[in-house]
C-alpha cells in the first residue's frame, strides 16, 4: 500500500495460500480427531467411510483457504478501510478509522517462516471482526506497518527490533510459569477430570482400565489429575505469554507477547473502557496480579487471554499495580482501592442463600449417584467462601471513576469511568426486597458492572446520581 495511491485495491501476499492453508487444515483434522483415530486403527469396514469423510472436509478446507486467496481485497478510501471477499456471496466492509477500537500484529509460526504477518482489526461490539477467516492473515511486514498507520495506528512492529519507549512492565520466565501455576483454573480442570472418571464407572463399569477401585485409590486419581492440569496450564501460559511486555507511544497503550505465535495490541487509551485487576489467591499471596484492559470491541468484563481481552499484563508486583492503572486512567485517585465501602449488612445473609440454593440439590444427586457421602463437605466449604467473598467485597464512586471489588478465592477489582456510562439500573430480586438492600448495575459500551449489594437508601441515591442527564 503506497502513500503515492493508497485508494488502489490491493491483493494478500502471494504467499498467503500457504501461510493459511496449514493452519486451516489442522484445525479441520482436529476437529475429526475421532474420525482420524479411528481410520488409522480401525479394523471395520466404516474405515473407508471415515476416509471419505476425513478427505472431503480437508479438501473443503483447502477450497476455502483458495477462495479467501483469490477473492479478498482491501484499500483505503475516502478515509475509510473497506475490504470485499466472496464470490456468489459477495461481502463488502467498510471501516471509519474512528470507530476502530484495535489493531492487533500477529506472527504465528507459519508467518515467521514467511516473513509475513497478520494484521487484526477490532470493532466496537464485534469482538475480533477482521480476524474471522483469517482476514487480511498474510501481509508483508511493510503493507501491514503501512496499513497501520494509515488508519492513525502507527507504532513499532511485532517484528521489529526497536526500543518501546517507556517500557513498563516485562516478566520473565518464572513469572510467567507462576502465572500458569497460579491460575486457579488448572486445579478445577483436574477436579472436573477426576469426577468424570468417577461418573464413567459408575455409568458404564470398566470402561476406564485406571479408575479406582477404592477410596485411596480415587484421591490418587484427583492428586494425579490436578498435578496434569497444573503442568498444562504451566505449558499453556509460557506459549501464551512468554516474553510479554508493554508500553507506551504517546496516547497508545501496546501489548506484545507469545512464544510461538507473537501478538502485538494498540489501543489508544481514549478508547480504555474498563481496567480489572485479577488476583487469584495463590497469585495474590505471591504477591503479583494480573492487568486486564478492555474496550468496546471485548462484550463485558475480560477474561485473561479469552476473547474479550485486547491487552492483558500477565504478571505485576502488587505495589505497582495502582501506578499502572493510573498508566490508563491519569485521572484516578490515588490509593481508591484502600478506601473502598463495603456491602451491606444483608449481603451475607443473600450469599449464604444462595450459596445452599446453588450447592444442596446437585451435591445431594452426586452422593445418590457415586455413593461418595464426602461429597457433602464441599457445602461448608462453600458457605465459609461466600462469607469471605462478601467480607472482602467493596465499592466507591468518585466524581470521575467507579470501582467495585469482589471474590476472595478469585479477587477482581475493576475500574470503570464515569464518563463511559451509558445507563444505570437498580435491582432487587425477592430476598433482597425483604432484606432492604440491592444492586447498581451500570452498562458501558461493550459490558455491564454491578456494584456489591448496598443498602436501598444509598443504592437509591446512587442510581440517581448515575443515571444520565435528562
Amino acid at each position: 500500500m503506497t502513500v503515492s495511491d493508497p485508494s488502489r485495491w490491493r491483493r494478500l501476499h502471494p504467499a498467503s495460500f500457504l501461510v493459511n492453508l496449514v493452519p486451516t487444515a489442522w484445525r479441520t483434522v482436529w476437529s475429526l480427531w475421532p474420525l482420524v483415530v479411528g481410520a488409522i486403527w480401525g479394523r471395520q469396514q466404516g474405515s473407508a467411510f471415515d476416509v471419505v469423510v476425513i478427505l472431503f472436509f480437508s479438501m473443503a478446507a483447502v477450497g476455502r483457504t483458495l477462495l479467501h486467496f483469490l477473492t479478498l481485497r482491501y484499500r483505503l478510501f475516502d478515509g475509510r478501510l473497506e475490504i470485499q471477499s466472496g464470490l456468489l456471496s459477495r461481502v463488502e466492509q467498510a471501516f471509519d478509522p474512528s470507530r476502530i477500537q484495535n489493531v492487533a500484529i500477529q506472527q504465528n509460526l507459519f508467518h515467521r517462516l514467511s516473513g509475513l504477518v497478520e494484521l487484526r482489526v477490532e470493532m466496537a461490539g464485534a469482538s475480533g471482526l477482521l480476524a474471522t477467516d483469517g482476514l487480511l492473515s498474510a501481509l508483508s511486514l511493510e503493507d501491514a506497518e503501512a496499513l497501520r498507520a494509515a488508519i492513525g495506528r502507527p507504532g513499532t512492529s511485532v517484528a521489529s527490533s526497536g526500543a518501546p519507549h517507556q517500557a513498563l512492565d516485562a516478566p520473565g520466565l518464572l513469572e510467567v510459569v507462576a502465572y500458569g501455576a497460579s491460575s486457579g483454573r488448572a486445579g478445577m480442570a483436574g477436579a472436573g477430570v477426576a469426577v468424570m472418571v468417577e461418573v464413567s464407572q459408575r455409568v458404564a463399569p470398566g470402561s476406564l482400565p485406571l479408575a479406582p477401585a477404592s477410596g485411596p485409590g480415587w484421591v490418587g486419581l484427583v492428586l494425579v489429575a490436578l498435578a496434569a492440569g497444573y503442568v498444562l496450564s504451566v505449558l499453556a501460559s509460557v506459549f501464551r505469554w512468554y516474553g510479554s511486555r508493554w508500553w507506551i507511544e504517546g496516547e497508545h497503550l501496546h501489548f506484545e507477547g507469545g512464544l510461538l505465535t507473537r501478538r502485538r495490541v494498540d489501543i489508544p487509551q481514549r478508547k480504555l473502557q474498563m481496567v480489572q485487576v485479577s488476583e487469584p489467591i495463590v497469585r495474590r499471596a505471591m504477591g503479583f496480579a494480573t492487568l486486564l484492559f478492555d474496550t468496546a470491541a471485548g462484550g463485558g468484563p475480560p477474561e485473561p487471554g479469552g476473547s474479550t481481552t485486547e491487552g492483558v499484563v500477565p504478571m505485576v508486583a502488587r505495589e505497582d499495580v495502582d501506578d499502572r492503572v493510573r498508566v490508563a486512567f491519569p485521572g484516578l485517585e490515588p490509593n481508591l482501592g484502600d478506601t473502598l465501602r463495603p456491602a451491606a449488612a444483608g449481603a451475607l445473609t443473600s450469599a449464604m442463600v444462595a450459596s445452599v440454593l446453588g450447592w444442596a440439590l446437585p451435591l445431594v444427586a452426586l452422593v445418590a449417584f457415586t455413593g461418595q457421602g464426602w461429597f457433602l463437605l464441599i457445602l461448608p466449604v462453600a458457605l465459609a467462601v461466600a462469607w469471605l467473598d462478601v467480607r472482602w467485597q467493596g465499592w466507591a464512586v468518585t466524581p470521575g471513576f467507579m470501582v467495585t471489588r469482589r471474590g476472595f478465592l478469585s479477587r477482581d477489582t475493576w475500574v470503570l469511568p464515569r464518563a463511559k456510562l451509558q445507563s444505570v439500573r437498580w435491582v432487587q430480586g425477592p430476598l433482597e426486597r425483604a432484606l432492604g438492600i440491592g444492586s447498581v448495575v451500570v452498562w458501558f459500551p461493550g459490558g455491564r458492572l454491578p456494584l456489591p449489594l448496598v443498602a436501598e437508601a444509598e443504592g437509591r441515591r446512587l442510581f440517581a446520581s448515575l443515571s444520565p442527564p435528562r
